[in-house]
């Protein structure tokens, strides 16, 4: 009988950590993938002196060009906050 009882507890305690480590792993990969999903106009570095501000052909979000993505079709340049936007456009 004692042995059953350790038995459960020991499986309680695997299932609790296993769904533990689970919690941890999918909270750090939802919040690596929020970060890469923010526009680049988010971050919190402020833009140098002298950039000038291009607009997201996407969704109109105003960032310095240096950290717009930047994508040219025939003569026309298109600035995009985000990997997101590029696509989203292509």
């Amino acid at each position: 009988m004692i042995k059953y009882l350790i038995g459960l507890l020991v499986s309680i305690l695997a299932v609790a950590f296993i769904r533990a480590v689970t919690n941890m792993l999918m909270k750090g990969a939802k919040e690596a993938l929020q970060q890469d999903a923010q526009p680049a106009a988010s971050s919190n570095q402020p833009p140098e002196s002298g950039t000038r501000l291009r607009k997201c052909n996407t969704c109109g979000t105003f960032a310095p060009e240096t950290r717009m993505l930047r994508r040219s079709i025939r003569e026309a340049e298109m600035f995009f906050c985000s990997k997101e936007c590029e696509k989203k456009d292509a």
